[in-house]
């Protein structure tokens, strides 16, 4: 078996590793988070945003039910964007997260100059209470 054939669930709460700074109330620098519940062995239910800080705080997040293969999911809109692709791959310790579109000022119908692409380390195993990324209303019919 080798390493790609190890199936890893990706249940849990992942939180973008970057570098920000406060500065009073502000937060400067990326900072995201995804949640994520296994429905099958594979498909999932997925709640992303991710914040480029201030003073914008541009945003862009999606809540789908996406196909987890070989410890992969892609996220695509083709209403906001045809050219959206966003690549989740799942390790044993967080998801890497690769956004591909036409133009990234405003690809995947996220804010101005969003771009999804780093490192999302769990933080979680447990089943997340999955939430709205912009209303934080609980999502019913998980």
């Amino acid at each position: 078996m080798t390493f790609q054939d190890k199936y890893i669930d990706p249940t849990g709460t992942y939180d973008l590793e970057s570098e920000t700074r406060k500065n009073g109330d502000d937060i400067y620098g990326y900072f995201g988070q995804i949640q994520v519940k296994r429905l099958s062995e594979k498909q999932i239910v997925m709640t992303f945003m991710v914040n480029k800080g201030a003073p914008s705080y541009n945003s862009g997040s999606f809540v789908d039910t996406l196909d987890y293969q070989i410890n992969k999911s892609i996220y695509v809109d083709p209403e906001l964007d045809p050219s959206c692709k966003i690549t989740f791959d799942f390790t044993d310790k967080g998801v890497i997260v690769k956004e591909k579109t036409d133009n990234y000022n405003f690809g995947c119908g996220f804010g101005h100059a969003v771009v999804a692409d780093g490192f999302f380390k769990k933080t979680t195993s447990d089943e997340p209470q999955l939430r709205h990324p912009l209303t934080d209303e609980k999502i019913e019919n998980e």
